[in-house]
């Protein structure tokens, strides 16, 4: 017998007091300049204006809205290397073909920006988890590409071929107990450096964090 989720789900759809639960992340992007940031601050800022939904789901600045609840339960932290200098990102190619022998620079960036450094998370003005260095913080998902390099010095015009994409890898970084977001409770998470520094590169990177949970809404 075909079940009625409808009449299943009823009080889940109707009851104010109610609330589902979805397993859905938070997540922020900020940008990092090179010999200039000291601190990133993540969750202070929603989507609007120049900020869409690739850059953040946060529906409200600094705090969930009224009858939602997030329990986090993992943090992911993602470096994307830029390849222009200045405030604006601009994405740098793991896999870089040119007539010159360029220098590759992708794995020092993410190296520099995750051995040293740590999180901090700011519930109610209340510190949690002073935590680092930052590539402890691995993602689970990302692109898998082999190191290597090709010189083509037949071609016309000599043709250097690189490839040195890299991302923190190592066991998820898990909450233990978890870590519960109220309504309208003031939050945001911090990564921090002792003070600024040049990336290899000296171009702009991206950096997204995601807290990993349980996202309840009435």
């Amino acid at each position: 017998m075909a079940r009625d989720y409808r009449a299943l789900y009823a009080k889940r759809l109707t009851d104010p007091n109610y609330k589902e639960a979805l397993r859905q992340p938070l997540y922020d992007t900020q940008v990092f300049v090179s010999n200039t940031t000291a601190q990133l601050r993540f969750f202070t800022s929603p989507v609007g204006g120049t900020r869409t939904f690739e850059d953040t789901n946060m529906q409200l600045a600094g705090q969930l809205p009224k009858g939602h609840k997030f329990v986090a339960d993992g943090i992911e932290v993602h470096v994307m290397p830029g390849s222009v200098v200045g405030a604006a990102y601009t994405r740098q190619q793991p896999f870089l073909q040119s007539a010159a022998v360029a220098t590759p620079n992708f794995a020092n960036d993410v190296w520099a920006l995750g051995e040293r450094g740590y999180l901090e998370v700011i519930v109610n003005s209340k510190p949690y988890l002073d935590d680092g260095p930052l590539y402890r913080f691995a993602p689970a998902q990302g692109l898998v590409m082999a190191p290597g390099a090709d010189q083509n010095l037949a071609a016309a015009a000599a043709q250097t071929i690189s490839c040195d994409y890299a991302r923190f890898a190592g066991r998820p970084y898990l909450l233990l107990p978890e870590l519960p977001i109220d309504e309208n409770t003031a939050f945001s998470l911090t990564l921090n450096w002792a003070a600024a520094f040049a990336l290899p590169s000296t171009f702009t990177a991206k950096i997204k964090v995601i807290l990993l949970g349980t996202y309840f809404r009435n």
